[in-house]
């Protein structure tokens, strides 16, 4: 299971750091990882990198792409597909400050249906993996 973490990179930041996304993943990385004691620094800097998400705008774009879709629900903040053909098992949880995707699959539809917005910056922290979602190639 991955844990992609998606932000909002306001525009002067994105515009700084879109052909270098090694130093903003990086500052996400240590804003993630910062002790409970930094707390106050880490979101300093967290709101000085990020714009807040409409959180009403991206529920609605994620419900009218995958409406049609057998293998989706939503409940308040929660998308899910589970498709048990792909399979796919997918879980995106819509935040003021950020969007978590917890997936079993590499590319997932969320991710695709996410493009749209230009500056999206996706992070796994875990396995040490970042890019731009609009850079995505999504099957």
């Amino acid at each position: 299971m991955r844990t992609f973490y998606i932000f909002n990179i306001n525009k002067s930041f994105y515009n700084l750091m879109k052909n270098n996304p090694y130093h903003l993943f990086k500052a996400m990385e240590d804003i993630h990882n910062f002790d409970t004691n930094d707390i106050n620094i880490a979101y300093d800097l967290f709101m000085q990198i990020v714009s807040p998400f409409d959180k009403s705008k991206i529920n609605n774009t994620l419900f009218n792409s995958s409406k049609d879709n057998d293998f989706y629900t939503k409940f308040h903040n929660v998308h899910r597909i589970e498709n048990k053909y792909l399979p796919e098992d997918s879980m995106l949880v819509v935040n003021k400050a950020f969007l978590i995707l917890e997936s079993n699959i590499l590319k997932p539809t969320f991710l695709n249906i996410l493009k749209e917005y230009p500056t999206l910056f996706v992070c796994d922290f875990k396995n040490k993996d970042y890019f731009w979602l609009n850079e995505l190639v999504c099957l």
